[in-house]
């Protein structure tokens, strides 16, 4: 890990989407650990993140994490990858995080997440994979949080199920649907968000999406330490290389690098309410 290269651009972005617990953090690309990670980008202007968990064991994480930054947030969920985990079923799982959410304001939960489907790895357990996102929907809308969605290669399914809970509010994120799908979730009030993605040179569609997207429905994301953006891509992510995402949407959307830093940032905030 190179501090040079965070120094050497701005930081003042709100990541929505990053996972600082992962065992990445703490090997040989970066020795250091997470949390000096962290107190780095802070220092160099960092405005926030949301360390969004996959699993039970992995929303104990986050919570912890948070309890030592000032703006970082937890979101705990349950990911359609980790629907058995550390001998724990999906349905216990929830049911345990359902408990973390209770004193969310003590455990600064910002959203449950991430939830969703993934037809990419295994398509043998759909049926599971959806009953657990419905039942996470319906905790996020009972106890009134956001949702951090993840869709890989299951578009139209996802769609499908928040369109019956219209109720449910969050977050696309890294998101790979169509820019018709885009406009549709926009008009229920969903936001889109964008890692880094979008600055690969055969990310076509995705930056056509970037274009469409209005100013008050776009997030900005690492899915930290995963999709590095170009120039750094297939190296470990973090907060401090949004600056080359922020690049690439506003390359795409004909604006500033400082505009998508205060428009994702304002958007955060209201979504997350923070």
């Amino acid at each position: 890990m190179s501090f040079e290269e965070i120094n050497s651009v701005s930081c003042e972005f709100f990541d929505s989407h990053a996972h600082y617990y992962d065992e990445r953090f703490f090997g040989e690309e970066n020795p250091e650990g997470a949390e000096a990670l962290l107190s780095t980008l802070f220092e160099r202007g960092l405005l926030g993140v949301v360390n969004v968990s996959a699993s039970y064991a992995d929303a104990l994480k986050v919570i912890e994490q948070a309890k030592h930054f000032e703006r970082v947030y937890a979101a705990v969920g349950v990911h359609p990858e980790e629907l058995e985990n550390g001998g724990l079923g999906y349905i216990e799982q929830i049911e345990r995080i359902r408990a973390l959410a209770q004193s969310r304001d003590e455990n600064k939960i910002a959203a449950i997440g991430e939830i969703g489907l993934d037809y990419y790895w295994r398509q043998d357990n759909k049926a599971a994979q959806a009953d657990c996102f419905v039942r996470q929907l319906e905790l996020a809308c009972e106890i009134g949080l956001p949702v951090i969605i993840h869709d890989r290669e299951a578009h139209g399914d996802c769609f499908e199920t928040v369109l019956c809970y219209p109720e449910a509010r969050g977050v696309f994120h890294s998101y790979s649907g169509s820019a018709d799908m885009a406009r549709e979730l926009i008009k229920r009030g969903w936001y889109i968000s964008f890692s880094g993605v979008v600055s690969f040179k055969n990310a076509v569609k995705i930056k056509e999406v970037a274009a469409v997207v209005p100013d008050d429905r776009i997030l900005i994301e690492t899915d930290a330490p995963y999709l590095a953006p170009h120039p750094f891509r297939g190296s470990l992510n973090h907060s401090g290389r949004l600056f080359y995402t922020a690049s690439a949407l506003a390359d795409a959307r004909g604006t500033t690098v400082d505009n998508i830093s205060a428009i994702t940032y304002r958007n955060a905030k209201s979504l997350f309410g923070i």
